[in-house]
């Protein structure tokens, strides 16, 4: 759905980014710590779980999967959660909607 020209449009005042939950990919570890991973990869899942499942509780109050969050830097330093769509996607007019007005849903 992501790719519909539709909704794909939607995207382009945001910044995307996605929190790794499950196993966070090797390539986002700075070099030095690549070169200390050998056939053990368990930090991936471990960071991923200890890390970015911690934030996601105790930010947005939910572990559920997937989990879209729009998000607006304030200039004091802080973060306001403007919106969030929890769940898989279901209703696709529903999402678009959130996309529009994430304060609204």
């Amino acid at each position: 759905m992501f790719s519909k020209p539709n909704v794909a449009k939607l995207f382009e005042p945001y910044i995307v980014v996605q929190l790794y939950t499950d196993t966070v990919p090797k390539e986002f570890y700075a070099p030095e710590v690549q070169a200390g991973f050998t056939k053990d990869l368990s930090r991936l899942a471990a960071d991923a779980k200890q890390v970015n499942v911690t934030f996601q509780r105790k930010v947005f109050g939910t572990e559920e999967l997937p989990l879209y969050v729009v998000l607006e830097p304030e200039l004091d330093g802080t973060i306001r959660t403007l919106g969030a769509f929890q769940g898989r996607i279901f209703d696709e007019q529903k999402f678009i909607d959130f996309l529009r007005n994430p304060q609204g849903n």
